[in-house]
């Protein structure tokens, strides 16, 4: 077995954090209900929303399934048997990003908001200190205010947070991402080389689990759309809005959104370019949308078209991630996962795939048989 690497996984926090740290500071503080409109259930409220927890965890009056919910949920609470989990799962390290604080950045109360994201960094923080060899945990950014979201950065910086993951997109009454008011935080993201995550749940569609009673109906639809949500950020802002002009080194991280629309999206972003935007007269960037391209990081899980569209795609900006420990998680199969999804594939690919690019791109430390030389320099070694 050869080790492999995690580029998106996650972490439930725990029953109470923010209510215990928070207290009665607001009214509508994240926390778990016994119940909402009439139903009965275990639901979790974001500070916004509602999540019935029964149609989120598998588990049921299957023992099997129900002992692995188990084991999930431990992992969450004790890093240490989440470390085991890595060692049966054959994966050395993982990216660690929140569970319910993503649904949490909708939440209307931008204090509040804030709140919660220091206080889930602290704890992520303490958690991913267990093993910071393996666990790397990444800081939520609510981008309201952009003085305060500049200094969140900087405090969950030192205490080793690795990356922060901000709203996939700005609120329809916040400026948008490439306005210069922003540039103090792409600029302090930039200097602590900590890549800056856009993942889903955290903007302005909503979320499949959040819908209730004849809302239901909506489900398809808004799910298509949350799947595309970075899309169009990422041409409009970074891209077509200067951003990554002004800041050349600036890591930008779409997570959970697969990657075999990347092909078709790369067309559309480049006929922009080249005909529709001159014919607009549209800002236009300063170099071939090519040069961009190359330097936004993508996830994939189990893109089961993946490949179809490979050899198209910049191979050393894409790495796999588990999902750990959700629904559709690859936990404890992730070995045999990838082997399936990149199945034919030249084993160089394979293994920056599920091994060397998200290591390089976060500089994780290695162990010493898989370590990373650079320049015949070594980048990263136990």
């Amino acid at each position: 077995m050869q080790w492999i690497n995690s580029s998106d996984s996650h972490i439930l926090e725990p029953e109470g954090l923010f209510e215990k740290a928070l207290g009665k500071r607001f009214k509508d503080t994240p926390r778990y209900v016994d119940g909402y409109k009439g139903v009965k259930a275990k639901f979790y409220f974001t500070g916004y929303e509602y999540i019935r927890i029964d149609e989120i965890v598998e588990g049921g009056s299957d023992p099997a399934k129900q002992a692995l919910q188990d084991e999930l949920i431990r992992a969450s609470k004790d890093p240490y048997v989440r470390l085991k989990c890595l060692d049966r799962d054959g994966v050395w390290a993982e990216i660690l990003n929140s569970t319910w604080m993503l649904y949490t950045m909708r939440a209307p109360d931008d204090r509040m908001v804030e709140a919660c994201c220091q206080v889930y960094n602290d704890w992520i923080a303490e958690h991913a200190s267990a093993d910071p060899r393996r666990l790397y945990g990444t800081a939520m950014i609510h981008m309201a205010d952009v003085g305060w979201a500049a200094k969140e950065l900087k405090r969950v910086a030192k205490k080793g947070l690795r990356s922060v993951l901000i709203n996939c997109d700005t609120r329809p009454d916040w400026p948008l991402y490439q306005e210069k008011q922003y540039d103090r935080f792409w600029a302090a993201a930039q200097e602590a080389d900590m890549p800056v995550t856009l993942h889903i749940i955290t903007g302005n569609v909503k979320d499949l689990f959040t819908f209730h009673g004849d809302e239901r109906k909506k489900i398809p639809g808004e799910t298509i759309k949350l799947l595309q949500e970075a899309g169009p950020v990422v041409a409009n802002e970074f891209i077509f809005g200067g951003i990554m002009d002004r800041f050349p080194k600036l890591k930008i991280v779409c997570s959970e959104f697969e990657v075999s629309w990347l092909p078709y999206w790369m067309f559309r972003v480049h006929q922009l370019q080249h005909a529709l935007g001159p014919a607009m007269h549209i800002k236009l960037p300063k170099k071939p949308v090519e040069t961009y391209y190359s330097r936004i990081f993508h996830g994939l899980v189990d893109d089961s078209e993946f490949k179809l569209v490979w050899k198209k795609l910049p191979l050393k900006n894409i790495a796999w991630g588990s999902d750990f420990p959700h629904a559709r998680c690859t936990y404890p199969n992730s070995q045999k996962v990838v082997k399936q999804v990149f199945k034919g594939l030249p084993q160089k690919v394979v293994d920056d795939l599920t091994y060397y690019n998200v290591a390089e791109y976060y500089n994780m430390t290695l162990p010493k048989s898989r370590e990373i030389k650079k320049n015949g320099l070594k980048l990263a070694a136990e």
